[in-house]
């Protein structure tokens, strides 16, 4: 990954995630999915590098049983913090998302914003694996990230290719689609979405 554990740690102390990746509210992509699905009672929701928890507890609030998995302990510290002033229970969890801390095929949702496009691409094929090894057949993925590199930072570009070349071993794709990724520029970033689905 990009940047190791104390990195992430230290942009939740300052207080720098605040205006680089932490808007203040779930982003209206998530929203417009979780409108259209009508998740049974029991569905578990996982949000991949949670960060502060904004998008988990939205889950958590719409009747999922949701986990957070993040790498920074201090990001984890705000999230519960999050949850608590909302009302909500979310299983927070410290690990890895290449390996993560979830038991196999027990998870129905996995929620992407902006973690696969921290992933090297020596790292990809695992990241894919651990999505395909925690997620029920017919469980889905919301995957969204920055689609040119050159505007996004450091971060690896997230296209179709790579989501074939990653992912179809294991789930089934709809359309990858050009998406403006809400953040504290004007215009966003420039990024593409799709939704992934484990095969039977």
């Amino acid at each position: 990954m990009l940047m190791n554990n104390s990195d992430w740690d230290n942009e939740y102390i300052s207080g720098g995630f605040q205006y680089k990746w932490d808007i203040p509210y779930p982003s209206q992509e998530l929203v417009a999915f979780v409108a259209t699905i009508n998740f049974p009672v029991e569905t578990v929701a996982l949000d991949i590098g949670c960060g502060a928890g904004r998008e988990a507890v939205f889950l958590a609030q719409q009747g999922l049983n949701t986990i957070g998995v993040d790498l920074s302990a201090e990001a984890l510290k705000i999230a519960a913090e999050r949850a608590k002033e909302a009302g909500v229970q979310v299983d927070w969890r410290q690990g890895n998302v290449l390996n993560l801390p979830v038991e196999d095929h027990s998870v129905d949702f996995v929620n992407d914003r902006g973690t696969f496009h921290v992933i090297v691409e020596e790292e990809r094929d695992k990241f894919a694996r651990e999505i395909a090894r925690i997620l029920k057949p017919d469980g889905m993925m919301l995957l969204r990230g920055c689609r040119d590199p050159k505007e996004g930072g450091n971060h690896v570009a997230v296209t179709e290719q790579s989501i074939d070349q990653y992912f179809s071993k294991y789930l089934n794709r709809g359309k990858v689609l050009p998406i403006q990724i809400v953040d504290f520029s004007q215009e966003g970033m420039k990024g593409n979405i799709v939704i992934l689905k484990k095969r039977k």
